[in-house]
């Protein structure tokens, strides 16, 4: 049974939590690994397959850990630990790319070390994600978590909305030249992710229930095996959850069609980052609706015709770009309509993943249905990342053609999901 906690302590925990998301939103948004990273990275490098696993592979960071670490964070009393361990590894790398960032000019040094120290820092919001999940359930109570969340999206969207002025006004600063403007923006991500993280450690955590016998990682295994035999309905869900996972190996190539075709500055990176977020502000509140309104089956059929429609956008945009070959410095704006289209469908992407799943899941066996989903869900976002070796092959419309064929893939397979409610 879950340890009684005063209203203070719940208020206590309840404004750190919402400042910790907030504020890491906001950071997270100076760095967007979609436009940001992905920028950087082809700026040191013309390889396609590199700037394209830029994403995924700060996705899969999150997800692919969660299966095998569950297993020991579960007979933890106090999660907490965890998190605060995770939090020092991932600040430090943060603080260590930035600084070699600013002082290494020689591109393949700056993109080794990019890709090293990325992959650790977010390998570890795995296990951290988990400890924050266990940490916010024994401290913030089940009626009070929609709010919470609520409110973190919300705040943190409202402070996002300035990220891409900084992001503008770093990158084309002219004492700041490639690659210390990026060296900057990660030194702010570090100063904004710091308080976020230390926020979130001072929420003083009660003891938890453990399992008391080990639970290794073969028998996690092994039950996870015999999920996925038993539920088709499970199977189903996966399969429309990792082909809308697959589809979205276009995204990043957005932001590089407009670097490589229309001629974007890379002050224009936060032109995209404002639109993006804008419009992500603005359509958070109506998914939340539809959500409660019509259910999570209907976000993800929802979700897959947005997608798809932004990419048929895209195959369009390359066309007539192909075709009337127009110049002059108004070009970069012709995409700014995807990144509406991205950002207007980005909340639906929780909706329609993991609150679908906690509706369909039995409670108790709520965290190997989960770690399982996320694994998954981890090794197809890496498969994603291969979108540049389709551009490399077929160009921008062929990376986008298949896209939009996955798109249609998912709406076929949610719609014959069964809604959840009504089970």
């Amino acid at each position: 049974m879950a340890m009684a906690i005063s209203k203070r302590e719940v208020r206590r925990s309840f404004a750190l939590g919402v400042f910790n998301g907030a504020v890491f939103q906001f950071a997270e948004t100076l760095i967007d690994p979609s436009l940001v990273l992905t920028w950087f990275v082809s700026q040191l490098t013309p390889s396609n397959l590199l700037a394209g696993l830029v994403a995924p592979l700060g996705q899969a960071g999150w997800f692919l850990p969660q299966i095998f670490v569950s297993a020991s964070i579960q007979r933890m009393k106090r999660k907490m630990p965890i998190y605060t361990l995770m939090a020092v590894i991932r600040a430090a790398a943060w603080v260590i790319l930035a600084m070699t960032v600013w002082a290494v000019q020689e591109p393949q040094v700056l993109l080794v070390s990019f890709f090293v120290l990325y992959v650790i820092a977010r390998l570890m919001s795995g296990p951290a994600g988990l400890a924050f999940f266990d940490v916010v359930a024994k401290t913030i109570p089940a009626r009070r978590r929609g709010r919470f969340f609520s409110w973190r999206q919300l705040l943190g969207g409202v402070l996002a909305l300035g990220s891409g002025w900084i992001i503008r006004t770093v990158l084309n600063h002219p004492t700041l030249p490639f690659p210390r403007g990026h060296a900057v923006l990660f030194a702010l991500y570090c100063g904004l992710m710091t308080p976020a993280l230390g926020a979130f450690i001072l929420i003083r955590e009660p003891p938890g229930a453990v399992i008391p016998e080990p639970i290794t990682i073969q028998k996690q295994l092994r039950r996870a095996q015999q999920i996925l035999g038993e539920n088709q309905v499970f199977r189903r869900h996966l399969a429309a959850r990792m082909s809308l996972i697959l589809a979205g190996g276009a995204l990043p190539f957005y932001g590089i069609y407009a670097k490589n075709v229309l001629g974007a500055a890379e002050g224009m990176v936060g032109v995209y980052v404002t639109t993006l977020v804008g419009a992500q502000l603005l359509f958070n509140l109506l998914w939340g609706r539809v959500s409660d309104r019509q259910g999570n089956r209907t976000v993800m059929r929802l979700l897959s015709l947005g997608r798809g429609a932004t990419t048929l956008l895209a195959l369009i945009l390359v066309g007539i770009v192909a075709l009337m070959q127009p110049h002059g410095p108004w070009l970069p704006y012709l995409i700014l309509p995807l990144f509406v289209l991205d950002g207007a469908m980005r909340p639906a992407h929780i909706l329609s993943g993991s609150n679908f799943l906690l509706e369909l899941i039995p409670d108790a066996q709520r965290p190997i249905y989960l770690g399982l989903s996320n694994t998954l869900s981890g090794i197809a976002v890496l498969v994603s990342g291969l979108g540049g070796l389709a551009v490399d092959a077929f160009g921008f419309v062929g990376l986008f053609v298949i896209s939009l064929g996955l798109y249609v893939v998912t709406y076929a397979v949610a719609t014959g999901l069964p809604e959840p409610r009504d089970m």
